[in-house]
């Protein structure tokens, strides 16, 4: 190879590599989670995803404009490929007028909950971040390997069945109200929900930095 052809290589070899950098988008950034286990043995995780919420939804949240939050979300053992499983939670915020409060109706693993929020702050405390969120059992994630998240939120997404199908998955009768491999409801949460979701308003894909989860106290 002559000097000008090894030039060409080099200049190659540098640029792609800065190339490559400048187009990973800031949202695909690893975050920080946490994995913690119950006595139990379940397994729950907690994550913020503030950045999902911009100006353009905080004005509509101080409007008092009704407004829908999906997180969902699949757990994955470094080194592997496969989902071990999957959650998610939804949060529809309607404010009312005599109240004078934001009515939060969050849906997640385990049931449903209605709360009474004075604040935008407070609203996003509930809705923009994940506290305590059921994730997995041991029958599920049987290993003590290091965890990771790969995630979606969606603000107002377009799709009107979207709701509805999370809706029925986490409040189906089973132990964990997850789904994980050989589960009928996997393929359908991981090919549905986490790909295929349709249109929004907003939206935010993440990957978590990888943790061992905590042991239970």
């Amino acid at each position: 190879m002559n000097s000008g052809s090894r030039g060409r290589a080099l200049l190659v070899a540098v640029i792609i590599p800065l190339l490559n950098l400048l187009t990973v988008p800031a949202h695909a950034q690893e975050r920080e989670v946490s994995f913690e286990w119950d006595a139990a043995g379940r397994l729950y995780l907690s994550v913020s995803y503030r950045d999902v919420v911009d100006a353009a939804t905080r004005r509509k949240l101080s409007r008092g404009l009704p407004t829908v939050i999906v997180l969902t979300a699949t757990v994955y053992r470094v080194g592997s490929t496969e989902p071990l499983s999957t959650t998610a939670q939804t949060c529809k915020v309607t404010w009312h007028v005599w109240e004078e409060a934001w009515r939060v109706e969050i849906t997640r693993p385990g049931g449903s909950e209605t709360r009474w929020i004075a604040t935008v702050e407070g609203v996003l405390r509930k809705c923009a971040e994940a506290r305590g969120l059921l994730a997995a059992d041991r029958s599920q994630v049987r290993t003590s390997a290091p965890l990771y998240l790969r995630a979606k939120v969606q603000v107002d997404p377009l799709s009107p069945e979207l709701l509805g199908k999370i809706k029925r998955w986490v409040s189906r009768p089973t132990g964990t109200a997850t789904a994980a491999p050989g589960d009928s409801l996997f393929s359908t949460f991981t090919g549905l929900f986490l790909q295929r979701i349709g249109e929004a308003e907003a939206e935010l894909k993440f990957v978590t930095k990888a943790v061992i989860p905590k042991r239970p106290p």
